[in-house]
């Protein structure tokens, strides 16, 4: 009975059990094939196991972590953000627009060829789960008031969109025999406009909570400005969004008052990581139980058509990124995640690239994508009713 009472104890420990899905992921990502291996989102998959076989966990772990992981990660690219601006400006815009467009499209004439089997707003709902989109996501529902068509949607092709984005960052430097290492370097020589051996030094001064706490706060009151805007209603960044750009401008500015935000690189990364590996064990125990369900009940189409809108924005970008304006690797592997809104994606980018730079591109690209991801949602109800 004693030793009853002690398993029930550990198995009802949301704590534990969300450790438990974070060490055996890290475990199965640290497992290579040829090179390539899961890293850190091996946590996403043993989470989707543990949810699917009934654990669950208070789902405020999910914005907690995500939040300092977003605010780490801004703090950390924060040094290269403007000279990023300066050299890739407009095209970053035109990245964003392109990879969510594409995203749109597929999901339309998807919709068109299983035409009369799924809900508008399922569809809807899979195309902000495609291209992972929380701000698509909260758009949908806002203009169907809440219809739970829309979540199922999301629910379903949220995680094709996760492993199409992960996938595609860490096997594509491996599929084309990128050497990261020279990349980064041309990189830094390009945005600080000096030699790759003297590149990023930037000076930073001890961690203190202090200013990484007044970094979050700032952010999530920058998240909640709303700006009204023809068609698309009113626009905000919302916590994550807000966070991730006040915290590339506040590290760009170097302090806020008397507080430093320049801080040490080391005990960033090491908040990074540990927020990451933890969101993504989170995100995949919320969405485990309900795969099965939905699969069951609407089949084939709605995979179909979120993994061909994954597949179809990240197609697109490597033709627009790459292909017209031959943007750097690692700023590429950052902005394409960043045109998708996917945290999942930029994690797997800073790990793929061991650099992170790359997180500058997915600040930058980022704006622009949230707001694409409103319109076209809207767009898609409206075009599909």
């Amino acid at each position: 009975m004693v030793i009853q009472n002690y398993i029930s104890s550990l198995l009802s420990n949301p704590i534990f059990l969300l450790s438990v899905a974070v060490f055996t992921g890290l475990v199965l990502g640290s497992v290579k094939i040829k090179g390539v291996g899961l890293g850190t989102s091996g946590a996403l998959f043993t989470g989707l196991l543990m949810g699917w076989l009934g654990v669950k966990v208070p789902s405020v772990f999910f914005m907690w972590n995500l939040l300092i992981f977003v605010t780490a990660v801004g703090l950390l690219s924060s040094k290269d953000i403007v000279g990023v601006i300066r050299r890739y400006g407009y095209r970053f815009i035109i990245l964003s627009v392109a990879v969510t467009g594409a995203g749109a499209l597929a999901t339309y004439f998807m919709a068109l060829v299983f035409s009369g089997s799924v809900e508008p707003l399922l569809v809807a709902g899979t195309y902000t789960g495609a291209l992972t989109s929380s701000p698509g996501l909260g758009a949908a529902l806002e203009i169907s008031g809440g219809n739970p068509l829309i979540t199922i949607g999301y629910t379903i092709a949220y995680p094709f969109g996760v492993v199409s984005v992960v996938l595609f960052v860490q096997l594509l430097p491996v599929l084309f025999k990128v050497d990261l290492v020279r990349e980064r370097e041309l990189l830094l020589l390009a945005i600080h406009d000096t030699s790759p051996g003297s590149a990023g030094g930037v000076s930073s001064v001890p961690f203190t909570l202090a200013s990484f706490v007044l970094c979050m706060i700032g952010g999530v009151l920058f998240g909640t400005i709303s700006i009204p805007i023809p068609l698309v209603g009113d626009f905000s960044l919302g916590s994550t969004g807000g966070a991730l750009i006040f915290a590339l401008f506040a590290g760009a500015l170097g302090s806020i008052g008397p507080f430093p935000m320049r801080l040490d690189a080391s005990v960033l990364s090491a908040l990074r990581t540990f927020s990451l590996a933890y969101f993504l064990a989170v995100m995949g125990i919320q969405a485990g139980p309900d795969i099965p369900r939905i699969l069951a009940e609407h089949g084939v189409a709605l995979v179909a058509i979120g993994a061909v809108s994954a597949v179809a924005s990240l197609i697109v970008g490597l033709i627009v990124g790459r292909g017209f304006f031959k943007l750097n690797w690692v700023i590429f592997l950052g902005a394409i995640p960043g045109s998708m809104t996917s945290t999942p994606g930029l994690g797997a980018a800073i790990e793929s690239t061991g650099s992170d730079e790359s997180s500058a591109g997915y600040g930058a690209t980022y704006p622009a994508a949230i707001f694409c991801m409103v319109l076209f949602t809207k767009l898609i109800i409206h075009a599909l009713q």
